[in-house]
């Protein structure tokens, strides 16, 4: 008898009738048991990483010392106390040689940093990091680099060449206040403060 109502019922509402969680734990035992891994190994990573970041967000919360008597990761968290003013010397940082403005017609459009990074200047955006857009600047026109701990200017070919103090110039090394224009005229200058 119920054998015959299963046959009359729609191919559809035999599957549903027919359903057994242990029938499908049977055949799709290995894709439950990769998904149930996954998402494990999910909730451990989301774990880790808000714990990441809650170390980070307070660095002056660290974990109790394990002389402090207390057992693992159940241990209390120790606040630092406030540290005693220590009296700093400006030391000037490593790979940061100064910095330098660039102006045109005597007007300071940009400054930037000079690292141990070169500094590629021209017009064309796609070749240098400083981008004036004059058109006595050439497309790399020159480079502002660091060697040894000094500060040196390299003209890279340009049309219109690098010129200090009237000279026109190859490479030189730059000292604190030095004015370097591109092109003769003198209205694009760089300016170099250690």
């Amino acid at each position: 008898m119920k054998q015959d109502r299963l046959a009359a019922l729609p191919a559809a509402g035999r599957a549903y009738v027919a359903f057994s969680f242990a029938g499908f734990w049977r055949e799709n035992q290995g894709t439950l048991l990769l998904a149930a891994a996954a998402l494990a190994a999910v909730v451990v990573l989301l774990l880790w990483l808000a714990r990441r970041r809650r170390q980070d967000s307070f660095p002056e919360l660290r974990p109790a010392p394990p002389s402090a008597g207390l057992a693992g990761d159940f241990a209390a968290t120790l606040v630092e106390g406030q540290p005693e003013p220590v009296e700093r010397h400006a030391a000037p940082s490593p790979g940061l040689h100064g910095k330098i403005e660039v102006q045109v017609q005597g007007q300071v459009i940009s400054s930037f940093l000079v690292t141990d990074n070169p500094l590629p200047i021209g017009r064309d955006p796609g070749q240098a990091l400083v981008v004036i857009q004059e058109p006595i600047v050439s497309k790399l026109h020159c480079q502002i680099f660091a060697r040894g701990g000094q500060v040196f200017v390299k003209d890279l070919n340009s049309t219109n060449g690098v010129y200090i103090r009237e000279e026109k110039i190859g490479e030189r090394r730059l000292q604190d206040g030095d004015q370097v224009f591109l092109g003769k005229k003198g209205t694009v200058r760089i300016v170099y403060h250690a």
